[in-house]
């Protein structure tokens, strides 16, 4: 085992030991990945509940695919909530699309705009295209609507 090898291992070990909660949470992604659901949801419900905004997401990632899951619209919208309330950059993008395509509620285009732009700001770049294309697409009152909601938004949550 060559020196960095080494290093990088020792550096893991204590990342693991100072921020379990991050490795709970990687363990979790990397069963996602393999598409093992069931640990992902193990690993990541309790960092959800506990308010890791990662978590929050991913959670509402399974709800809204069905994968371990039942899916449910409702509650991959209420956890993308909340990741967005903590300012998760993808949930912003996830509830535009929900709104967008109308994933268990009516499609609303002031709503799907107003989170596009949530995570264009954040320099999402899929949102950054979408907000671009989908802006010509709203009438003039969706487009004040969509304005007083993202005003409302940074009132309420940016800080």
């Amino acid at each position: 085992m060559t020196l960095l090898m080494r290093i990088s291992a020792l550096l893991l070990v204590l990342a693991t030991m100072f921020n379990p909660a991050r490795a709970d949470f990687d363990v979790g992604l990397e069963a996602y990945t393999v598409g093992d659901f069931d640990k992902a949801a193990q690993q990541w419900m309790p960092l959800a509940e506990a308010g890791d905004k990662a978590a929050q997401y991913h959670i509402g990632l399974l709800y809204e695919e069905g994968q371990s899951l039942e899916q449910n619209y409702d509650l991959a919208r209420y956890w993308y909530l909340r990741a967005a309330t903590a300012g998760f950059t993808d949930a912003y993008f996830a509830l535009g699309e929900m709104y967008a395509k109308g994933r268990g509620t009516v499609p609303d285009r002031s709503l799907a705009y107003h989170w596009y732009s949530m995570a264009a700001d954040q320099n999402h770049s899929r949102a950054k295209e979408i907000v671009g294309r989908y802006a010509p697409k709203l009438s003039n009152e969706q487009m004040a609507e969509a304005r007083r909601i993202y005003q409302a938004w940074h009132v309420a949550h940016v800080h």
